[in-house]
Parts: structure tokens; C-alpha cells; sequence
């Protein structure tokens, strides 16, 4: 029994380590879009700008295209930790699934344990009623 409940804590703690895992991949998935939005807020920034400033506005089309390959190469990033947290997140139910196993697994022997011991004690008392039957007919 003891054992059941070691894997369990096992289990459990597997669980919120990848638990962890998973809101870590999502902070940095939070904080690259935060960064999608700030590029993109400045670059319109920097239109409005070269909207008032003729000088500013033949340098536009290339700081577009810089913000265009910043946001795809933040892109690339995004879908690389997208994957891995999928991947957490699949490991994650697998951890849960087994430690659900674990909980059943423990949950069953209780219950064996419980009819084992009314089984002990219906006997104790059979044979107090059985012995009190004997002792009434002498």
C-alpha cells in the first residue's frame, strides 16, 4: 500500500513539474506576442511620422521590410514553442492518465481491505453467536 502511495506522490509531482513546463512555455508565448504587438505598434508609429516628414518617408519601405522579417523570425520562434508546448501538453495527459491509474489502483485496495475486514469481523461474530448457541443448548 505504502508503495501505491509513493508512486502516486511520484506521479504527482511529475504532474506539476510539466505543469510548470507548460505555463513557462506559455509565458514566453505571451511575451512573443507582446513583442509582435510592440513592433507593429511602433511601425505605425513610424508611418504616422513619415506621414508629417517627406525625409522620413523615403526610408519607409525599408524599415518595413526590417519590421516584416523581425515579425517572421518572432514567428518561426512562436511556432517552434507552439510545438514543445504541444508536446508538454501531451506529456502532461500522459502523466495525469497514470496518475489517475495510480488513484484507482489505490481506491480498489481499499476497497479490498474494507471487505476484508467486515468479512474478519462478520466471521468474529458468527462465531460469538455460534458459541453463545452452544453454550444456551448445554
Amino acid at each position: 500500500m505504502k508503495s501505491l502511495h509513493t508512486l502516486l506522490k511520484i506521479a504527482q509531482r511529475k504532474l506539476d513539474e510539466l505543469g510548470v513546463e507548460a505555463a513557462r512555455a506559455t509565458n514566453v508565448l505571451s511575451e512573443m506576442n507582446e513583442k509582435v504587438a510592440g513592433i507593429r505598434a511602433r511601425e505605425q508609429a513610424e508611418i504616422a511620422t513619415s506621414m508629417a516628414n517627406p525625409a522620413y518617408a523615403a526610408m519607409l519601405p525599408a524599415y518595413r521590410l526590417r519590421v516584416r522579417l523581425q515579425i517572421d523570425e518572432i514567428g518561426v520562434q512562436m511556432r517552434a514553442k507552439e510545438a514543445e508546448l504541444a508536446e508538454i501538453r501531451e506529456r502532461l495527459s500522459a502523466a495525469y492518465i497514470e496518475k489517475s491509474k495510480f488513484e484507482q489502483l489505490i481506491e480498489q485496495l481499499r476497497v479490498r481491505e474494507d471487505a476484508e475486514r467486515l468479512a474478519r469481523e462478520q466471521a468474529m461474530l458468527d462465531e460469538v453467536a455460534t458459541n453463545r448457541a452452544g453454550s444456551m443448548g448445554k
